[in-house]
């Protein structure tokens, strides 16, 4: 194909045939790019099929439109007109194939309707005010004055404009998914897809550059890209991906994902400051664009705030939910195997004084296995003990910390500022940042006194642990940490902690008291 196109800008052929070979290259690339996605939609299922059907209706098409654009020119033997029928069915290359990365979109982990639609708002948005903001600059820079050089009337106008931003988005859509996708195939199939599309839309600015100067015919290498544009997304349909691609949140990736669309419209702030400070007026488009791309902003803040509200209520219930089930499980070992484990050894006791005084050997087996019975006894009580500490449930927090200290392998100074009982959340967050410091400086401080200080003040609990160890503590190097700053996050408290080497370990910890 690409070939055919080469063979016709060789001028070995007379216009006619140059003109055939180009129009059947992009024609046939158009076919296989067609056929490609709907024969492999058939061998997959879900979005991966779904988006694969529009892509085809995409290049499908681009493929009608031109067939138009060769009847112009081979049978009619006319010069095309623009806009024109060739145009209006190009057009819907970039419409279903916006549809089929929306689709494609959709092929993640179940994580809750809501989450899964706010997702995909965001994603668009973001595409959208990407593409408004590169279009200010283009337009503002070189695409205006090139435009309404070439432009003889509104809809051409219009035309003009429509094909490099329509594929514009695309490519910025693309981009979006690659940040968004874990798995490394259905990243080399996104690569691929983006880099078809790219060349596609970068033929058509060069193409709209030659209309814009008054070209009246175009080489055919000049859209070749349309070609190159058209095989690499035969090649994408075609590359193997996992049918629910792992879509994961990347710490690292995150923060260029969210920052993404705010790059461009920066660029668009300083050129506005710019063209203020040498008095060049901004023309109506520009106006138009940037209005839209501000309302957009506003929207994708708006969306984020309510996914971030969402997502906050969200870590509190699961928190909640798992001390809940924490309890149950408490109980459930502490009313239910433990006291039927008591109830067992008793009865071996008792059978125990009934066995014969010539059995000495039974005798010895039915103690042995009270003992047994008694030792286990004493690991559910320990383990239902860490699950949820039911002196915290029943006497609240100052009797749970008095045990936590006198049970410490570190000698602990308790100050305790607190009168009755808080809400429970906030118990039990305390509770569980003082055993792990208390733990820590046992384990791993080397230290040989800590000082705990619990306080209530202006609506918070207030707490510190310091101990006299050696300090240097990495909270990044451990789990216990992190799971207690979240824990602590989740109920709109914050956890600070500082550790300077041979300085000993500083934890505080601020809990707010308005608990649901």
């Amino acid at each position: 194909m690409i070939a055919a196109v080469g063979l016709a800008s060789s001028g070995l052929l007379n216009p006619w045939w140059s003109t055939l070979l180009d129009d059947a290259g992009h024609f046939s690339a158009a076919l296989v790019a067609t056929l490609a996605c709907w024969i492999t939609a058939r061998q997959h299922s879900g979005a991966q099929r779904r988006w694969r059907v529009w892509m085809g209706v995409a290049t499908c098409g681009w493929m009608i439109g031109r067939l138009i654009w060769s009847w112009y020119q081979l049978v009619l033997n006319v010069t095309l007109p623009f806009p024109s029928l060739a145009d209006a069915a190009f057009m819907t290359m970039p419409l279903f194939a916006l549809v089929a990365l929306i689709t494609l979109a959709t092929d993640q982990p179940a994580q809750g309707p809501l989450r899964r639609r706010s997702g995909q708002l965001v994603m668009v948005l973001d595409g959208l005010i990407v593409v408004g903001a590169l279009f200010v600059l283009t337009w503002a820079t070189t695409l205006g004055p090139l435009v309404r050089a070439g432009a003889g009337s509104k809809l051409t106008y219009a035309a003009a404009i429509a094909y490099p931003v329509t594929e514009l988005l695309l490519t910025v859509l693309v981009i979006l998914l690659i940040s968004a996708a874990s798995s490394a195939s259905n990243r080399l199939q996104l690569i691929i897809l983006g880099a078809g599309l790219f060349s596609m839309s970068l033929s058509d600015s060069i193409f709209l550059y030659r209309l814009s100067r008054g070209a009246s015919s175009l080489p055919p290498l000049t859209h070749v890209g349309l070609v190159i544009g058209l095989g690499l997304v035969a090649v994408a349909v075609l590359t193997p991906t996992q049918e629910t691609p792992g879509w994961a949140i990347r710490p690292h990736a995150r923060w260029g994902h969210l920052l993404l669309p705010y790059v461009p419209v920066a660029g668009t702030g300083v050129l506005f400051i710019v063209q203020l400070v040498r008095g060049i007026p901004m023309d109506g488009v520009e106006v138009v664009v940037a209005t839209v791309v501000i309302v957009l902003l506003i929207i994708r803040q708006a969306v984020t705030l309510v996914e971030s509200t969402n997502l906050v209520a969200s870590r509190a219930r699961l928190v909640l939910a798992t001390d809940r089930t924490r309890r149950q499980l408490e109980r459930d070992l502490h009313d239910g195997v433990q006291h039927r484990l008591v109830s067992l050894a008793l009865d071996i006791r008792q059978a125990e004084a009934n066995v014969p005084p010539e059995s000495t050997q039974l005798r010895q087996q039915l103690a042995a296995v009270v003992t047994g019975l008694t030792d286990t006894v004493d690991d559910v009580r320990e383990l239902s003990r860490g699950l949820h500490p039911a002196i915290l449930t029943e006497g609240g927090l100052r009797p749970a910390l008095r045990t936590l200290a006198r049970r410490s392998a570190v000698p602990v100074e308790l100050d305790m500022h607190v009168d009755g009982r808080q809400p429970e959340p906030v118990e039990i967050a305390t509770y569980y940042v003082v055993a792990e410091a208390l733990t820590n400086a046992a384990k791993y401080a080397q230290a040989t006194h800590a000082n705990v200080c619990v306080q209530v003040r202006n609506g918070y609990l207030h707490l510190s642990v310091r101990d006299d160890g050696i300090g240097g503590a990495d909270p990044k190097r451990g789990t216990g940490l992190t799971g207690l700053t979240d824990r602590v996050e989740a109920l709109g408290g914050t956890l600070t902690f500082d550790s300077p080497a041979g300085q000993g370990t500083h934890l505080q910890a601020k809990l707010p008291l308005n608990q649901p």
